[in-house]
């Protein structure tokens, strides 16, 4: 699957839900609007936090590149009762993203931020990563006791074993070795002790709705190849997890002329809300839910400083009203957004040579400081309008 077409393309597009009526003499179109973002987040978020309390994970090395290691998750019931969920397991994080006044909370499973002094990309840079993404599994189970209900004795947890309708006929199900699971599921009865159960939770997979160690059943999309990605193009929980990391210290050429990185590399899973990914608008034929969380591993080999129109000024300083969405800044109103517009305020001098940069390090990243003794990028504004001059049409004098 094209993950520039999918997985990346950006969140800022909308569409439409509608129906067509029946009647040939109306033709009129019905706009099913988007739920409201507050009220889908306070119903997503108590839901993915379940997944988390009742989930664990292990990583599974991947042959084709042995950088990169599947993150597989697995519910915690039958022979993998014992596990210790990501919950408790210590190792997650959170961070909140205010969007549109919403309060948005990212989850975050860490493995290794990555080297130190490698560089840490903002919400505008380049990246080259590995990834896999795929949609939270199916996790129905009202009584909490890590079975799915399809195959829950007693689902709800009141005591009593549930009835299913069969050929028109009531049945109860049963449970004869006590253990929760219900006997038509179980692969310990002699029914059905040689049947599959690839992920070991005491459920046969004819029968486990939530079987998920089969790693194509909720991935939409993957590379394990390193690939270059543009921070400005992805979804906003993307650009959160990537820029909580940095990138490895070193890398070698393999025989086969493949890079093989230093293992300090970033390396994070992200648990978004459908309100920082796609939220009603999933990219068409993706197989992507609308309003679903979303689940994505990440491992970032290296970063490097964006300045899309060579203006001298870093994408991410372009962001003039410090939303992290530099594709709606624009000065002149022009075509083009600022970061990638040469003149910003169409003033007929060029931004370049209304700024001074000195990458005095000379590493590639200009770092900016409102000390000017202290910044590599100098701003001006010479008729102290608090307006920088290469954004400001009354100063248009050239600085270089």
């Amino acid at each position: 699957m094209n993950v520039r077409k999918y997985v990346l393309a950006t969140a800022l597009c909308v569409a439409a839900l509608y129906s067509c009526g029946d009647d040939d003499d109306n033709n009129d179109i019905e706009i099913v609007p988007p739920r409201d973002r507050a009220e889908q987040q306070a119903n997503e978020d108590p839901l993915i936090v379940e997944y988390l309390k009742t989930h664990f994970y292990t990583s599974i090395e991947n042959t084709a590149n042995s950088d990169y290691e599947t993150v597989v998750f697995d519910t915690i019931a039958g022979n993998n009762s014992g596990k210790t969920s990501m919950w408790d397991s210590g190792q997650i994080t959170s961070k909140t993203i205010t969007l549109d006044e919403v309060d948005y909370k990212l989850y975050f499973l860490k493995f290794n931020e990555g080297t130190a002094t490698e560089y840490q990309p903002t919400f505008a840079d380049s990246t080259l990563v590995t990834y896999r993404g795929e949609q939270f599994y199916d996790n129905r189970d009202k009584d909490g006791d890590g079975i799915p209900d399809g195959a829950d004795v007693d689902s709800d947890g009141d005591g009593v074993p549930e009835t299913d309708t069969i050929d028109n006929n009531s049945v109860t199900r049963t449970d004869a070795d006590n253990d929760g699971i219900a006997d038509f599921a179980d692969v310990d009865t002699e029914a059905n002790k040689d049947k599959l159960d690839s992920d070991g939770d005491g459920i046969i997979d004819d029968e486990d709705d939530v079987d998920n160690t089969n790693s194509a059943r909720r991935v939409f999309d993957s590379a394990v190849r390193p690939q270059w990605f543009n921070q400005i193009s992805v979804i906003q929980g993307w650009r959160e997890a990537v820029s909580e990391l940095r990138g490895a210290s070193g890398q070698d050429l393999n025989d086969d002329g493949t890079t093989r990185y230093t293992m300090d590399f970033g390396n994070i899973v992200v648990f978004m809300p459908s309100g920082l990914a796609y939220f009603n608008s999933p990219p068409t034929g993706s197989g992507i839910g609308a309003y679903k969380s979303l689940i994505f591993h990440i491992q970032l080999y290296k970063a490097v400083q964006a300045d899309h129109d060579q203006d001298g000024i870093p994408s991410f300083l372009e962001d003039i009203d410090k939303d992290t969405f530099v594709i709606n800044d624009n000065t002149d109103s022009d075509v083009a957004a600022d970061f990638d517009d040469t003149d910003d305020d169409q003033d007929g001098v060029p931004t370049s040579d209304e700024i001074t940069v000195n990458d005095r390090d000379g590493n590639g990243i200009i770092e900016y400081n409102e000390d000017p003794s202290l910044s590599e990028i100098i701003f001006y504004d010479d008729d102290g309008d608090g307006i920088f001059n290469h954004l400001d049409t009354d100063d248009t004098e050239v600085k270089n």
